[in-house]
């Protein structure tokens, strides 16, 4: 098995009861049902204990939470009673591979950390050179391959080299890098099913055929007029999610007065917040890597892009409203913001269906829009 990793992987460790945000507290804990079955069979009073808190589904059991959403097992010091009792190695698939996120394609592995952890984000954020990534090979025998399309894989594997390229692409701002992206994807996506990715691929990769693209989409989409409408759409959606920290209702409330008042100052906060730059080309190579190459199973690559540019586009909004009262923006309130989105839009499958749903569907979230944002609202540089 081959096992694709970023650079900045080996640094992780989980601080345990010290972390400031427990993965362990705030939304339903899914049990896989070989772990389910094996806290079933458990003797005594621990056994009993585990018996009481677990709850039947049909693919995964769950925990029964407690108060403020903490997993019953989570005690006062924010240390597991599952891994004191019965062993590190008895934790559930979600517990053990939790903030790693895991995807298989045929004889390769991708692993990453999410931004919703606080140590995985402040890890990945902090670093100012761009991101690579490493490949290794264990002996670990292929227990069955994904029913993907080969050819598909290997041209979307180019493809997101192509997008790895552009993101960290630091000639141009990141507001160039975005709109490249978005354009990237939407191209690729027009010529997914008839698996001719290659010659997209080509295109964007040639530094010639980038400048024109961006002069034609600056001409086009600068004088756009609609941001605050659209986005005051972008937010009915966000406000509509299930919220899982009350945090994210406090930044969404923030970020609906800032839009309804016309994002004042925007030409001004937004320098500030791009400052470091870096960290919005961290945010748009995690989202590559990590949803990119999944439209191999599904298809649809252009909602994927969608999400990254969405949660740039968001967190530039958030640094503004920020060093609008503030008159800074904070590395600490940079990478709170990003985990605390991380965890509310990446961490729920329902709001997630709902948000491609909507990249789809609804037309504040359309390709146009989008470059209108852009290119047109001030608030990417």
């Amino acid at each position: 098995m081959k096992i694709r990793v970023p650079e900045y992987y080996k640094d992780f460790s989980c601080i345990g009861g010290e972390c400031i945000d427990t993965c362990c507290a705030g939304w339903e804990v899914d049990v896989d049902k070989k772990s389910s079955a094996y806290y079933k069979s458990v003797e005594g009073a621990f056994g009993d204990r585990l018996r009481s808190m677990l709850v039947d589904y049909p693919i995964e059991d769950r925990f029964v939470l407690q108060e403020h959403g903490r997993c019953p097992f989570l005690n006062k010091s924010n240390l597991c009673d599952i891994y004191t009792e019965l062993g590190e190695d008895k934790l559930c698939e979600t517990c053990t591979n939790f903030p790693r996120h895991i995807t298989e394609f045929g004889s390769t592995r991708e692993i990453g950390i999410s931004l919703s952890c606080p140590v995985a984000v402040e890890l990945i954020m902090k670093r100012t050179e761009p991101i690579t990534f490493t490949v290794s090979e264990n002996d670990e025998k292929i227990s069955g391959y994904n029913d993907i399309d080969a050819s598909l894989y290997f041209e979307l594997c180019q493809a997101r080299d192509a997008a790895y390229s552009i993101c960290q692409d630091r000639s141009m701002g990141i507001k160039y890098r975005a709109a490249l992206l978005l354009d990237f994807s939407f191209a690729l996506q027009k010529k997914l099913k008839k698996r001719k990715c290659g010659d997209v691929t080509a295109h964007y990769k040639d530094k010639k055929y980038l400048a024109q693209r961006i002069d034609v989409l600056e001409k086009k989409y600068s004088g756009y007029k609609k941001t605050q409408q659209m986005l005051k759409e972008w937010l009915k959606v966000y406000n509509g999610l299930e919220h899982i920290k009350p945090e994210w209702t406090d930044m969404l409330s923030k970020l609906n007065a800032f839009v309804a008042d016309g994002i004042l100052n925007v030409s001004k906060t937004a320098k500030v917040v791009n400052e470091r730059e870096y960290e919005y080309e961290h945010l748009l190579v995690y989202y590559v890597y990590r949803y990119f190459l999944r439209a191999v199973f599904d298809g649809e690559l252009a909602g994927k892009v969608q999400l990254a540019c969405a949660a740039l586009i968001m967190q530039e909004m958030l640094g503004c409203v920020y060093c609008e009262s503030e008159d800074s923006f904070s590395f600490e309130r940079q990478v709170t913001a990003m985990r605390i989105y991380s965890k509310e839009t990446e961490h729920s499958e329902e709001n997630l269906e709902v948000l491609y749903k909507n990249f789809d569907k609804n037309k504040a979230f359309s390709y146009k829009t989008f470059m209108g944002i852009i290119f047109g609202s001030g608030l990417l540089i």
